[in-house]
């Protein structure tokens, strides 16, 4: 039995001095460092890591979508419908967080019982859904990147890169002042071309710019972006698209917060 071992307490003894050995001179497995872009690319399921890419694919397909119903005769029913959905899943969003969900909920099923029995006369002027979504669209991102250019407010490509890099240099400070600038103009001019598209020209026309060019003009304004970040800045390690993207949504998840 152990308790007849005389060298029983000395081996325990020595089992202890190693074990607060090991705990002073750090001998234990220390933590992985996280390196910058690749946290949470382990654990993170592969839906929620690629998120965007679908959503980006499904985006592309309903903008088809809608340029095609736009030039379809007889479709302009279906064209409402469609241009209405987005306005309806935001208003459904917002109610159901909302303190005042019940009331709300029943007033947006009012809205949309309406909407379902004026669809005729309403789906005449179908166009104007389409109009508003894209012209809204455009003027509450300039706005949004406009706004954090005021004094006191840091630019919001600077808060993308912040989250993205940690600490900016003051030459990077200056360069995401810059592109949030020229994103708030290119959203400025889409909405005014969009305005005088919808104004002056058929449909099918301000339908091919505002369903099918703007997708392919903001991912031309992306690259233009990283052209000129390369040449500005030849230097710095350039973040990818996920990364980006992961940068905006913790702002917008910031600014939500801050909000409340």
């Amino acid at each position: 039995m152990s308790s007849c071992d005389p060298f029983a307490p000395h081996r325990a003894a020595d089992v202890s001095t190693r074990a607060a050995d090991d705990c002073h001179t750090g001998s234990q497995t220390a933590p992985p460092k996280r390196v910058p872009g690749t946290a949470h690319a382990a654990g993170e399921h592969p839906l929620r890591r690629h998120g965007w890419a679908i959503v980006a694919a499904l985006f592309a397909l309903y903008e088809y979508a809608l340029h095609r119903v736009a030039q379809q005769p007889g479709a302009q029913v279906a064209g409402l419908l469609m241009g209405a959905a987005p306005f309806v899943l935001l208003a459904l969003s917002f109610s159901w967080r909302s303190g005042w969900r019940l009331p709300l909920l029943i007033l947006l099923g009012l809205a949309c019982a309406g909407l379902w029995l004026l669809r005729a006369p309403l789906s005449l002027h179908f166009g104007w859904t389409y109009y508003l979504q894209h012209m809204g669209a455009n003027t509450a991102l300039g706005l949004m990147f406009g706004r954090s250019l005021r004094r006191g407010q840091l630019p919001l490509c600077t808060q993308f890169a912040a989250i993205v890099r940690g600490p900016l240099s003051p030459a990077l400070k200056r360069y995401t002042r810059v592109i949030t600038l020229a994103w708030t103009l290119f959203f400025a001019v889409m909405a005014t071309v969009s305005t005088a598209l919808f104004a002056l020209a058929p449909i099918a026309a301000w339908s091919t710019f505002a369903n099918l060019c703007s997708p392919l003009l903001v991912a031309l304004m992306f690259v233009v972006e990283a052209g000129c970040r390369r040449f500005a800045l030849p230097g710095l390690a350039h973040a990818g698209v996920g990364e980006a993207i992961q940068g905006y949504r913790a702002a917008m998840a910031a600014r939500a917060g801050l909000s409340r």
